[in-house]
């Protein structure tokens, strides 16, 4: 398995900011935080501790917590500062790129895909299950033994063509004795369209070279 129970529990203090008055401060706000194009929704994530913090959406220019990204997707520890929103043009839908609680030494990186409906986000179905059934007829059969092997190594959105149209950035670290190496095995370029309901369907998928892999991750 790829996901760990997460023991134990994180004392949540309020870290020092800009003063306001004599009395209040302000938590301080990793420098991921991100406005929506329409400028409705901002994306934050304050910091509790040494490198952590509490991804959320709020209602911009407000203090109002529409979207609590931690408590939905257990997004938390010292990975939660490298969390990234990709929003959709129409400020719709986002991608959500993180790091889920994984086994020390190793690479977990995955999408949580949402859907603005009536002013509440709602989370959308993940792509893994699609993403296992790709690597299924592709990776080396004797490198895995479950489905939860098959799950890919990084998962991310790399952009929106437009409003219905997202790219998905999907990859697999070798089966064999180096995976905790940076090496990828495999990799594509996935185009997902999404559908008034949040359905969404991957409409095409490129297998990418060494020479694109290389060049997808010095662009990004």
């Amino acid at each position: 398995m790829k996901t760990l129970s997460v023991l134990g529990c994180f004392c949540l203090y309020v870290a020092s900011g800009h003063l306001i008055d004599a009395q209040e401060t302000s938590p301080a706000t990793h420098d991921n935080s991100s406005i929506s194009p329409d400028k409705q929704w901002t994306y934050k994530c304050i910091e509790y501790g040494a490198g952590s913090c509490a991804p959320e959406i709020v209602k911009s220019d407000t203090t109002q917590v529409v979207l609590d990204l931690d408590k939905e997707l257990d997004v938390n520890g010292p990975e939660s500062g490298e969390a990234r929103i990709i929003w959709a043009p129409d400020s719709k839908r986002f991608g959500f790129n993180y790091s889920p609680p994984h086994a020390h030494h190793t690479t977990y990186k995955t999408v949580a895909f949402y859907q603005l409906e009536a002013d509440k986000w709602v989370g959308l179905s993940s792509p893994e299950e699609e993403l296992v059934k790709l690597a299924k007829g592709l990776l080396p059969k004797k490198g895995h033994e479950n489905n939860d092997e098959l799950i890919p190594d990084i998962v991310k959105v790399s952009s929106w063509t437009d409003a219905i149209t997202a790219i998905l950035f999907s990859a697999w670290h070798p089966w064999q004795y180096d995976r905790e190496s940076n090496r990828l095995e495999a990799a594509f370029l996935l185009t997902l369209k999404f559908k008034d309901n949040g359905d969404w369907k991957m409409v095409k998928k490129h297998r990418m070279s060494k020479s694109e892999i290389e060049k997808f991750d010095s662009e990004q």
